[in-house]
């Protein structure tokens, strides 16, 4: 915003000088002059645009690879029999509150298969969540 207004004022006063001035080679020279700063000033300004574009380019770049990321980890969208709440139970599919109490009543869980060994829920409803659940990061 400076830098249009010094461009504006220096080009004011070069059209003033201008009109102030009998000299043809004196206008022309202050003219070439007052051009070539904006031409210069204008490549400055190109350039910043650039680079903002770049850096905004990188950052929407990085953000779509951390979702991309996050939606193929599957890790990460698995529910824990051993430490989940009633209400992380109860969103897995099949599984309503008093089959979520069942499984919180049944823990520690070894394998996620152990649910249906300890009759907290049925071989189909564990069908239905397998894919779904983990029993922690060091056994499953």
């Amino acid at each position: 915003m400076r830098s249009k207004t010094y461009l504006f004022l220096t080009f004011a006063f070069v059209i003033t000088g201008v009109a102030c001035s009998n000299d043809p080679a004196t206008t022309r020279q202050q003219a070439a002059k007052t051009t070539e700063e904006l031409k210069r000033e204008s490549r400055e300004a190109a350039g910043n645009i650039k680079k903002g574009a770049e850096v905004a380019r990188t950052d929407l770049t990085a953000a779509a690879q951390g979702v991309k990321e996050g939606l193929s980890d599957k890790s990460s969208s698995l529910v824990d029999l051993n430490s989940a709440n009633k209400a992380q139970l109860m969103g897995l599919p099949g599984i309503d509150e008093a089959r979520a109490n069942a499984i919180i009543a049944d823990r520690p869980y070894q394998r996620p298969h152990d649910v249906v060994s300890k009759r907290a829920i049925s071989a189909a409803e564990f069908q239905k969540i397998e894919k779904h659940v983990t029993t922690g990061p060091k056994t499953q």
